[in-house]
């Protein structure tokens, strides 16, 4: 491969006698490339050659490398025997150059007696370097020091010719100082005749460059042209010394409440680190805390913080590069919500139609809202106080005061209590009437609410049969007229205030025929409601009566239905001559005779309508009647 002089092309012309050879004054070829040299020549009268010679200098003597005549190529036994070849053109060709083929080549072209001519070019070979490699310094530099230390190193190999190094510092090159910048450079040839070009800076630096990046670039000539390959950046370790500190609490002082982990975080801006220490302020003396920190990194955790924790808080610190120490104090405000108290009013117990006041308070070094929710956890009111009026066994119920601090989410207490309405039983619900049959066994029902909590007891003509009281399950045996039934069994289930008992029992005559009384009592009264029980058998009786009754009732509705309209399609015959007095003795009274009247004239005129046409009276429309005899 062939290149051009740096700057562009530029040919030289050779003479000797009349022969004019051309040539490129330098060529450039890419290491382990092939190199190719032209050789141009002019002989008068178109004449042509008796032969072409290649050859190069060393050492200020030519060295013959072949000769052209008569079509073939005669190679001399040189060093480049076997990488060599001439093409149509005469040009040289030489196969993977190296840096030791930067030499001077010589073109010259014998013409019998036109006679001689001869030209040279110069064959530079080059290689481009490899990307620099950079190398911070492993060791922390001082600031402000008195003379330069080394910052970092930059090495680029395989280059030819020998390429140059340039320092950067965040993107602007670095020019050598007397004091504060130097560069050292250091060039090494190779046996393959590459160098490997290193270059070291040493700069002073301030505690400004803890954040500078450093990187070289290598520049080398490539046909003319100034190319370069750039470092990667590197940042160095610079000490210097601690000049401020700062001491902030995560998560915000304004957000810390009970309950939470926080943490103290000490900062200093020198490096390396200081050592930290922790105090909390107490009444007589600042108390040590570094024991539960981490001393290394400045942090003071604190786990579950509570009111107690609250309070002034100092970091302070010991820079080892001077031995200064410095100290910074937070003030710690943990937020908390305590004395939650509800107070009612009257604080006597309450009876159903009374009326009572929930007062809540707490107390908080921040705004507190108050909320009122039932036991269901629904809110019923809002505000510091709730009032209940015209309370019934009903209202009794658990309610809670939940207390929030708007400004610190996730703060909140809460606080129940138990409004109990007291009074006498009250019987909400009773089975009663209740069809049975005697011999059966029925399930009889009596639910109360009260407080303090009823006791039930179950009575038969006045007798106690069965209930389940304080002191503890009563079963008496119920024994009618005939027989001894098995012992009643009483269940109870109790709801809040509703207590509902069961009374199993079997039906005697005495229970069918006087019933069952539910007495339900407390300390503040008594309650009581009777069981009606009636004979299945009475019932259905009167249930057969009853269903007959609606069916003749709606046959006989049916029936006139039926007359009404054969009537008025005039299959049924009415008239004067028809009448008859359904009265008298003589009357078949095995026949049907229906009643029809009419208060409408059209159909009066109609009805009274003979057989040949002719109407009746009209005195005689008052009365109608239908003989469905015949």
């Amino acid at each position: 491969m062939a290149g051009g002089r740096r700057g562009g092309p530029s040919w030289g012309w050779g003479a000797a006698g009349d022969v004019q050879v051309s040539m490129p004054e330098v060529v450039e070829a890419e290491s382990e490339s092939t190199a190719r040299i032209a050789c141009g020549f002019s002989i008068p009268g178109n004449g042509s050659y008796s032969y072409i010679d290649w050859s190069y200098v060393d050492r200020g003597s030519e060295v013959k490398l072949l000769r052209v005549a008569g079509g073939e190529v005669l190679e001399e036994e040189t060093s480049y025997k076997g990488r060599l070849s001439v093409g149509e053109d005469m040009a040289l060709a030489i196969s993977k150059v190296t840096p030791q083929d930067t030499r001077t080549f010589v073109c010259r072209v014998e013409a019998g007696s036109q006679g001689v001519g001869e030209n040279r070019s110069e064959l530079r070979v080059y290689k481009v370097p490899e990307t620099p490699e950079i190398e911070a310094s492993s060791a922390g530099i001082p600031a402000h020091s008195p003379s330069a230390l080394k910052i970092a190193q930059c090495v680029s190999e395989n280059s030819f010719p020998p390429a140059n190094i340039t320092w950067y510092k965040n993107g602007e090159q670095l020019q050598a100082e007397e004091n504060k910048v130097k560069i050292l450079a250091t060039l090494t040839r190779k046996s393959s005749g590459l160098y490997t070009v290193s270059s070291s800076l040493l700069a002073v630096v301030t505690r400004e460059d803890r954040s500078s990046l450093f990187h070289c670039a290598v520049h080398y000539w490539l046909r003319g042209q100034r190319l370069s390959k750039a470092s990667r950046r590197v940042n160095v370790t610079i000490f210097y010394p601690t000049q401020h500190v700062e001491l902030h609490i995560v998560p915000a002082a304004a957000l810390v409440k009970e309950g939470d982990d926080v943490k103290l975080v000490c900062e200093a801006d020198g490096n390396p680190a200081p050592v930290f220490s922790f105090y909390k302020k107490s009444p007589e003396d600042w108390q040590d805390l570094s024991s539960l920190a981490d001393t290394s990194s400045g942090v003071l955790s604190l786990h579950g913080v509570n009111k107690s924790s609250s309070g002034l808080y100092r970091c302070q610190i010991l820079d080892l590069d001077d031995m200064m120490q410095m100290e910074k104090e937070v003030e710690l405000v943990v937020n908390y919500i305590e004395g939650v108290h509800v107070q009612m009013e009257p604080s006597s117990p309450l009876h159903e139609g009374d009326s009572v006041r929930l007062s809540c308070s707490a107390h908080s070094p921040v705004d507190l809202d108050f909320q009122w929710r039932d036991e269901k956890g629904r809110k019923v009111a809002e505000g510091n106080q709730l009032v209940l009026r015209n309370l019934t066994f009903e209202t009794s119920s658990n309610f809670s005061c939940r207390v929030v601090a708007r400004s610190v989410p996730g703060l909140e207490r809460s606080k129940q209590v138990a409004v109990a309405v007291q009074g006498k039983p009250r019987i909400v619900a009773i089975s009663s009437p209740l069809y049975v049959r005697q011999d059966e066994v029925v399930n009889l029902t009596c639910k109360a609410i009260a407080f303090p909590r009823p006791s039930v007891r179950w009575s038969i003509n006045g007798t106690v049969r069965a209930g389940r009281g304080r002191a503890g399950f009563q079963a008496v045996p119920v024994c009618g007229a005939l027989r001894c039934s098995p012992s009643p069994q009483t269940h109870e289930y109790v709801e809040n205030q509703h207590v509902a008992s069961n009374l199993t029992v079997r039906v005697s005559q005495d229970l069918l025929r006087a019933g069952a009384m539910c007495r339900v009592f407390n300390t503040l009264g008594v309650s009581e409601k009777h069981i009606q029980l009636l004979d299945g058998k009475t019932s259905e009786s009167k249930g057969v009566i009853i269903v007959a009754i609606i069916v003749c009732i709606l046959l006989v509705a049916v029936l006139g239905s039926v007359i009404y309209f054969l009537h008025k399609k005039g299959k049924i015959p009415c008239g004067r001559a028809g009448k008859q007095d359904i009265t008298k003795p003589e009357a078949r009274k095995d026949k049907n005779v229906v009643e029809v009247k009419s208060d409408k004239l059209a159909e009066e005129a109609g009805l009274l309508q003979g057989a040949n046409g002719e109407r009746g009276p009209a005195a005689d429309q008052s009365e109608k009647y239908i003989d469905l005899r015949n």
